[in-house]
């Protein structure tokens, strides 16, 4: 029971920090699109995200298979693996450019990450 519980409340927890996330990305990317949807799956370490860009028929799918949060040198980074997106090309250059890499998040959002992941 306690169990159960407990993956409630991490998926509530996803579903009020995907939003927060979709919002600041919104901000972020105004000028070239919007982000549509972004679901943050702290059970399985995945994201899935939706983004309609300016000038695209169709929305733009992408996934991340796995992340991972990592504390390196009094800063944190997101390390993501196993991208996958809707597009061919942009698959070859996640592969090329992202995929096993690590991003450095800013310190504003790591306190909020913590709590979720």
């Amino acid at each position: 029971m306690l169990e159960y519980l407990g993956k409630k409340v991490k998926i509530g927890k996803d579903a009020a920090l995907s939003q927060g996330v979709k919002m600041a990305v919104n901000t972020q990317i105004r000028e070239y699109g919007k982000m549509l949807k972004f679901n943050l799956d702290s059970l399985n370490k995945s994201i899935e995200m939706e983004v309609m860009l300016d000038g695209e028929k169709e929305p733009l799918n992408v996934k991340i298979n796995k992340y991972e949060i990592i504390e390196e040198g009094g800063g944190h980074r997101m390390k993501i693996e196993g991208i996958e997106t809707s597009r061919a090309w942009i698959n070859t250059v996640a592969a090329t450019y992202l995929d096993g890499k690590s991003f450095e998040i800013p310190e504003e959002y790591v306190k909020l990450l913590k709590v979720v992941v």
